[in-house]
């Protein structure tokens, strides 16, 4: 049982952590044939397919997260969104930036996300979640 401090500070890590994924969400859905052709240009394949898979994890996951719905799978499909997103920018040549730190912040702001992210996976969503209200 948690007390009221760390649910409030569980409930304003989801909040944070929403609000770096849900504008963009937002702006892909609304722009979604404009994503999926910037994902075609890049030589993605099936890039309609990959790219509602992206805008529902970007859009739908944080609105889950607010809530604390399905802690654990909504904390995974940000990882995977994240990971993913990693991949597509930096692609194989990641092991060549974990020597650079300086030079590569999203890099590593994208790793401390993905490590706040396995925070929710483990300890879910606190009393003010919606799993915990029913």
């Amino acid at each position: 049982m948690l007390s009221r401090s760390e649910d409030a500070a569980l409930l304003l890590g989801r909040l944070f952590i929403a609000a770096l994924f849900l504008p963009s969400g937002f702006a892909k859905l609304m722009a979604f044939s404009a994503f999926a052709a910037s994902l075609a240009a890049k030589d993605i394949p099936y890039p309609s397919v990959i790219a509602g898979l992206l805008v529902a994890a970007e859009f739908l996951g944080p609105l889950a997260l607010i809530i604390g719905l399905w802690p654990r799978w909504t904390a995974l499909a940000l990882i995977g969104f994240t990971a993913v997103t990693l991949w597509m920018t930096y692609g194989p040549s990641v092991t060549g930036l974990i020597f650079r730190p300086r030079q590569n912040l999203e890099f590593f702001q994208n790793l401390a996300t993905i490590g706040g992210l396995l925070f929710y996976f483990a300890s879910g969503p606190g009393g003010w979640g919606r799993t915990s209200l029913r």
